[in-house]
């Protein structure tokens, strides 16, 4: 039983996986490296004003459930902290459980360390100077400072030479804190974004702010068999004939259908001899190819049914051979443009069961090459 319980749950962390997965799919890196900076001067020893515990205690806890939203999307990743300035993580690239470990080793205790927040952000500007691509440092402070250069001439300083989005989140409070400091930090560059701590208790604000800081969200792959490029009502899976233009008529397979005109010539029965009354349907037929000069034509021959299929498909031949012929010799149209092609009894047009449908079945077609049907 308990190993039943075991593999259940094994398969739920692996469903889980794979969602996280196919969503990270979508999304789009805003960054390519961050350091976290996380301030652990005197100030940030006191209690956050409506809450029980430390400032340090609950930026240790916002960095853990930030870690745990933040998507793998191949960034490179480090963990600094202020008062003192000191690298927990180097830049690497970024896990949520190599990074988790990280976090776990920033110290709560902290004493009465003074505030040097701008001699921390001076200590990054190895890091970034190794950094390629978009940079962003995330700042946990209450902007207290009390010694060192001061830290928004630094941050501007790094902001220029690195191209860094400054992105803040405050402990600033009513009985200690330099909110006017973080939010001129963030506004240094368009990108920057910040919250107060306050604010990140919350999931969703707290999914918002690492949305915003890291990443943009992609455009849905489009299943290609939903698809229709050239607008034909065939999709791209199936269509064998893509970038049909958008006035013609297609087949089923996206491919244009080619001209065809009926010739309404019959032949009695085993015949292949034209007769008077088609002469003019001919002659008509010369005068319209003459609205298409150098268009080659296939002349296709049918049968009905009766009789053998090697027998009727020698008689198509015959009957296709003969207007072609007439075509040629009485109606003067270019021999070098006409073909005679037999097709039997394959592709009856009516019933073979009546003497109506097996005479519609002994005809002409004319298909015109490289001339279409149009929608």
């Amino acid at each position: 039983m308990k190993n039943c319980k075991l593999i259940a749950l094994s398969l739920l962390l692996v469903m889980c996986a794979a969602t996280v997965s196919v969503a990270a799919e979508n999304l789009v890196p805003k960054v390519d490296n961050f350091i976290i900076l996380v301030d652990r001067s005197g100030s940030m020893d006191e209690k956050y004003v409506g809450t029980k515990d430390k400032k340090i205690v609950l930026a240790k806890s916002v960095l853990e459930r930030m870690n745990a939203m933040i998507p793998e999307l191949g960034y490179m990743g480090g963990l600094n902290t202020a008062a003192p300035a000191g690298e927990i993580q180097a830049l690497a690239p970024y896990a949520a459980a190599s990074y988790g470990a990280s976090i776990a080793k920033v110290p709560t205790l902290i004493g009465a360390n003074p505030t040097p927040l701008g001699v921390g952000l001076m200590a990054l500007e190895p890091a970034l100077q190794g950094a390629k691509g978009r940079n962003a440092v995330i700042i946990l402070s209450d902007g207290q400072e009390n010694l060192g250069e001061g830290s928004l001439k630094v941050a501007a300083a790094l902001a220029e030479k690195y191209n860094v989005c400054f992105h803040t989140i405050s402990f600033a409070d009513t009985v200690n804190g330099n909110q006017a400091l973080l939010d001129a930090i963030t506004a240094l560059k368009p990108c920057g974004v910040s919250a107060s701590a306050a604010q990140l208790a919350d999931d969703a604000a707290m999914q918002k702010f690492v949305k915003d800081v890291f990443y943009d969200m992609g455009a849905a792959k489009a299943d290609p068999c939903a698809l229709d490029d050239d607008a034909d009502g065939v999709n791209n899976c199936i269509d064998k004939c893509p970038g049909t233009a958008a006035d013609l008529a297609v087949d089923a397979e996206g491919c244009p259908i080619p001209m065809v005109v009926t010739l309404k010539v019959n032949f009695d029965f085993d015949k292949s001899d034209i007769k008077a009354q088609y002469h003019q349907e001919l002659a008509d037929f010369a005068a319209f190819m003459k609205k298409h000069p150098g268009v080659a034509v296939e002349i296709d021959g049918h049968t009905d049914s009766k009789g053998s299929d090697a027998y009727n498909q020698k008689l198509s031949e015959r009957r296709a051979m003969s207007v072609r012929d007439y075509l040629v010799t009485k109606l003067g149209m270019n021999a070098s443009l006409l073909s005679a092609v037999g097709y039997g009894e394959s592709k009856p047009v009516a019933s073979n069961d009546t003497d109506a449908g097996r005479a519609e079945n002994r005809r002409i077609e004319a298909v015109l090459k490289g001339v279409y049907k149009k929608k």
